[in-house]
């Protein structure tokens, strides 16, 4: 062979499988969004007088700009009353056209919902429908319309000067018609606020559950009007980006987070003319609306943001053994172009979070604030984001990179991500919060650096009656006990919407002594790592398998699996559970990959001690930015095997997740410039050598899940809906248990991905490119190790295929006492 030829035989493959599940679909895809919003001009309560006409509707849905929805976001009206068992009639909706009209029926008080035909976006208020007169009671800082929990939470304190003080809150109590305004009076109030029926100021005394009642003394006259509330013991309401920096991110031990406001990105939160330039008034941007605020404080003479000094970061809690070894060589050659080992943090919630359906959207933060234009393969310009010097999100950490991580890395390996919201501590509730990363357009890859939506770190930590979208991955729980996750939504991830695993594991004891199976059939008895070690025989099997020198498929398997069974520790990570989630009630929709990933950690024999040696003379052929040799720096040790986790699925829990085959894309999963490093020594390979023929797990993944009967074909396209990726390389113990008939009727049988098995068919391969490829396989798994993947995926039955999730369902959930949040 060729010197050329081995080089690239050697340098490219090692560490490919570092990312497991290893796809990199090189052309675009896109998705069919959403709206992002609906805007109309109603307030949070409309009082329509009792008549035979129609009452027009009107509203219009947001779209991001430059991106139209796609199919189902038309807007649609209905009618849900307040108590789900009051089953009487007071109004109905009307569609002439393509016009909606509200029909009064019956006096009395309901909620109008207007959203997307999808059902996955929507607006709510309180309507009155009246006779003689009524009263209106509302905030002056308006509810969100996007409540999931039907009860209305205020903070015992508010953030005055820079300190608690007790609450006040101010509303509009007002009479229809205005002619009974003289008679508004207060005919009942809880103890624990007092009401200024003149200033319509309510102070909080004490918390607890809340109400007054204001009428005119006579129901034949005026309906009254009952406001119900509850004062969260302890809580802050949190008006401002100021309040919220206070209660968390600025506070050492948190505060009790009660949302009165959204916080969205500068699109949203602030009027701008037609050049997207924001609207300046008396030197302060003009907002769209009193209940919106900007994510960040945005200079508007700079046009910029300080996030810099508003983050909370920690220490990297995975595996960053590899990050303090690059450092160490670094250091020990005089560069200063250190790896990071801290996390950056939007917000960190060290207590409860009451969202009361406001949103948060840390688009300003994450978001890449560049943009270029490229191709797709057939020729059209394609705007993708791109980081700018002064971006702060720029994707994970390394777990392992072949190369600088900073300077075109041949292939990276990535660890923990950055985090939108981080909650840090246990016993901690997130209830009825939409938050999401960023608005990212219709691309899913637009999502690479923008970082995990939520990570929770801590033990009994519940997030209920939620939504969690736009993130590289939606949610992380890692080495979590007793985790819940009810009643939300999660979705629109670049890879998974929920990502569960530990951070602890047993690493190899090369001291220990274990029995190898050699080619011949025959055992030798060694320590690890001395049968391990380079030039050693493990490190020589190695190079008969990566090369295809064995005349038998079972012997080197044998042999190879003997090697892996050294490195499992089986014994002392079974049943060891180091996290457990439970998923109850709870949707997904729209991952790049699948809903649920248990991650373990890869475990070849190249991780921890850098053998095939073959390998590691030939990195010298990289170095750094600063020109540094990489010929002296090779990481050991940093296999191991992680503790497994367990995952229980209850409930009405929905995976909305069908993509085309084609499409299941993990190219997030890996940074890589292969290709292009292939083709400088010989520009034959551009084109030949991708990542899609070096490991093509998504090939056998679609072989195994047709097999088994989990692909559903509609209009000539075939789907696949994959619940849960077990990730594999390494030896994976954890579990999922699925407490769900429904589910149990529609699930398929577990998949296996056994690549081992597979790569041992190939032989050497004909030709120089069939030859490379064909090793480049085999290599992959020297990296991970030899343990399988497994797949668990939806049956091939249609089961709510073209179905989306409907915020509705879960709203009547939190209703019908299935889901709340208690204090």
């Amino acid at each position: 062979m060729k010197k050329k030829n081995l080089i690239i035989l050697l340098l490219i493959p090692f560490l490919i499988a570092l990312l497991g599940v290893v796809t990199l679909n090189t052309t675009f895809s896109f998705i069919d969004n959403d709206i992002i919003g609906i805007d109309w001009d109603y307030e949070d309560v409309e009082a329509f007088k009792l008549t035979n006409d129609l009452i027009p509707l009107n509203a219009t849905g947001i779209n991001e700009k430059n991106y139209p929805a796609g199919a189902g976001n038309a807007l649609t009206w209905s009618v849900q009353n307040e108590d789900p068992s009051d089953e009487t009639v007071y109004a109905e909706i009307v569609k002439q056209g393509t016009k909606y009209y509200l029909k009064t029926i019956l006096c009395g008080r309901f909620n109008v919902v207007c959203s997307n035909e999808k059902g996955n976006v929507f607006k709510s208020m309180n309507v009155i429908i009246y006779e003689n007169g009524a009263i209106i009671v509302k905030p002056l800082i308006s509810a969100s319309g996007n409540n999931i929990d039907s009860k209305t939470y205020y903070g015992e304190y508010d953030i005055k000067n820079g300190s608690k003080t007790p609450a006040s809150i101010a509303f509009s109590i007002t009479a229809v018609p205005a002619t009974m305004n003289s008679a508004i009076k207060v005919e009942s109030c809880t103890s624990n606020i007092n009401l200024d029926i003149k200033t319509g100021v309510v102070n909080v005394l004490n918390p607890g559950d809340a109400s007054f009642k204001i009428g005119c003394g006579d129901e034949s006259i005026a309906q009254s009007y009952t406001y119900n509330f509850n004062i969260v013991d302890e809580g802050v309401n949190v008006y401002t980006y100021d309040d919220l920096l206070y209660c968390t991110n600025k506070s050492s031990t948190g505060e009790i987070v009660v949302l009165r406001k959204s916080f969205e990105s500068i699109s949203q939160a602030y009027v701008t003319n037609e050049k997207g330039d924001v609207l300046i008034d008396n030197n302060k941007p003009v907002l769209k609306s009193n209940n919106v605020e900007c994510f960040g404080n945005y200079n508007v003479k700079t046009k910029k943001f300080n996030f810099e000094n508003e983050l909370y970061s920690f220490t990297t809690t995975y595996n960053a053994e590899y990050i303090r070894q690059w450092n160490d060589y670094l250091k020990s050659m005089g560069s200063k172009n250190l790896v990071s080992d801290q996390v950056k943090v939007g917000l960190r919630v060290q207590k409860d979070f009451y969202g009361n359906g406001y949103t948060i959207n840390m688009h300003n933060l994450t978001f890449p604030s560049s943009k270029i234009e490229t191709t797709d393969a057939s020729g059209n310009v394609v705007v993708v984001p791109s980081l700018a010097n002064s971006d702060l999100f720029r994707g994970p950490l390394p777990f392992y990179a072949l190369g600088d991580p900073y300077n075109m890395p041949l292939v990276e390996a990535y660890g923990q991500d950055n985090v939108g919201m981080y909650v840090d501590g246990s016993n901690i509730t997130v209830n009825d919060l939409n938050i999401k990363n960023c608005d990212f357009g219709n691309m899913l890859s637009n999502l690479d650096t923008v970082g995990t939506v939520v990570e929770v770190h801590g033990n009994n930590n519940t997030i209920i009656n939620s939504r969690l979208s736009n993130g590289k991955n939606v949610l992380r729980v890692f080495s979590c006990l007793n985790m819940t996750l009810k009643n939300s939504l999660l979705s629109n991830s670049r890879n998974f919407l929920v990502t569960t695993g530990s951070n602890e594991y047993v690493g190899i004891d090369e001291l220990k002594e274990h029995n190898f199976v050699e080619l011949d059939g025959s055992v030798t008895t060694s320590k690890i790592g001395d049968y391990m070690a380079p030039n050693k025989k493990g490190d020589k099997l190695l190079e008969k398998y990566i090369l295809s020198l064995y005349d038998s498929k079972e012997s080197i398997k044998a042999s190879l699996l003997s090697m892996q069974d050294a490195f499992n520790n089986e014994d002392i990570i079974t049943g060891v559970y180091k996290g457990s989630l439970s998923i109850e009630d709870t949707f997904f929709y729209q991952s790049g990959i699948a809903a649920i990933a248990l991650e373990t950690m890869f475990n070849g024999p190249f991780l921890n001690s850098s053998i095939p040696s073959a390998a590691v003379a030939l990195l010298g052929q990289l170095q750094t930015q600063d020109g540094i040799p990489l010929s002296n720096f090779v990481a050991k040790n940093l296999a191991g095997v992680a503790y497994p986790v367990e995952v229980v699925i209850k409930g009405n829990t929905k995976f909305y997740d069908y993509k085309d085959v084609n499409k299941v894309d993990i190219g997030g999963l890996i940074k890589e410039n292969i290709s292009a490093f292939a083709a400088s020594f010989e520009p034959s390979y551009s084109g030949e050598i991708n990542i899609d023929k070096i490991f093509p797990i998504k090939t056998y993944l679609t072989s195994a899940a047709s097999n088994n009967g989990c692909i559903y074909t509609n209009e000539g396209t075939r789907y696949i809906n994959i619940p849960i990726a077990y990730y594999g390389g390494g030896l994976n113990l954890s579990k999922v248990t699925f407490d769900s008939n429904l589910l149990d009727e529609n699930m398929g049988s577990k998949l296996t991905i056994d690549l081992l098995d597979s790569y041992l068919d190939l032989g050497k391969g004909d030709g120089n490119i069939q030859v490379i490829k064909n090793m480049m396989l085999k290599a992959v798994t020297v990296v991970t190790g030899y343990e399988p993947f497994y797949f668990e995926c939806v049956k091939g039955n249609g089961y709510l295929f073209k179905e989306t999730p409907k915020i509705t369902d879960l709203i009547q959930n939190a209703k019908g006492g299935k889901s709340g949040h208690e204090n």
